[in-house]
């Protein structure tokens, strides 16, 4: 009953997430909600299926350059760089997980320990490869320095198959948010409409 409640916790704070980099994305992007959520569709079903933020890497290149109008120079790099680095999802994991391990052990973690957990999360999440429940694996020195038992961790992975998933997918969302709104600041990065056709010399005349 303890891990499904945690599953259920989690999954729905990582869809809370996910929706609200809808947020800035519409309003520092400047693109639709409509748009953004269609270009974001195809990766997020490879995200949620594969739970590989890298195996949706060529379907956000593609919506990005195809449906917001993105170009390479932004797709090329800034895209690939946010799958490297940018983890959304590993703070509020991380955060929930402690608070989580702490009851189930018997261990008090306060608000304070939760907001360094935060800090370290943060400072983590730029070096998690993107694999199925990578970030778990790097929070075990972490509860040792808490005073919990490394082994939960073990607890964790065993339930992770579905919070792996709403993980993935707000990385994925948060890796299409991010470019948006780089490119969006850089207006040699956002395609532009192709220009009116001339009108021939005689049409004009008459």
């Amino acid at each position: 009953g303890a891990l499904l409640y945690y599953i259920v916790v989690l999954s729905l704070v990582l869809l809370v997430v996910t929706l609200a980099l809808y947020i800035p994305a519409i309003v520092v992007g400047r693109v639709s909600l409509r748009d953004f959520a269609l270009a974001a569709l195809p990766a997020q079903a490879v995200a949620v299926s594969s739970r590989s933020s890298l195996a949706a890497l060529p379907a956000m290149m593609r919506e990005a350059r195809e449906r917001l109008g993105l170009l390479p120079v932004a797709t090329s790099f800034a895209l690939p760089l946010a799958v490297s680095v940018l983890r959304v999802n590993v703070p509020p994991r991380w955060v929930i997980s402690a608070a989580f391990l702490g009851h189930l052990y018997g261990v008090e973690v306060g608000i304070t320990t939760l907001v360094w957990v935060l800090a370290t999360a943060v400072l983590i999440s730029f070096s998690v490869p993107g694999i199925p429940s990578a970030s778990l694996f790097m929070l075990a020195p972490v509860l040792v320095s808490l005073g919990l038992p490394p082994e939960g961790v073990g607890l964790l992975i065993a339930v992770d198959t579905i919070p792996d998933m709403f993980n993935t997918l707000a990385n994925v969302t948060g890796h299409m948010t991010a470019t948006t709104v780089i490119a969006r600041g850089d207006s040699d990065a956002v395609a532009e409409p192709a220009p009116a056709p001339a009108t021939p010399a005689g049409e004009a005349r008459l």
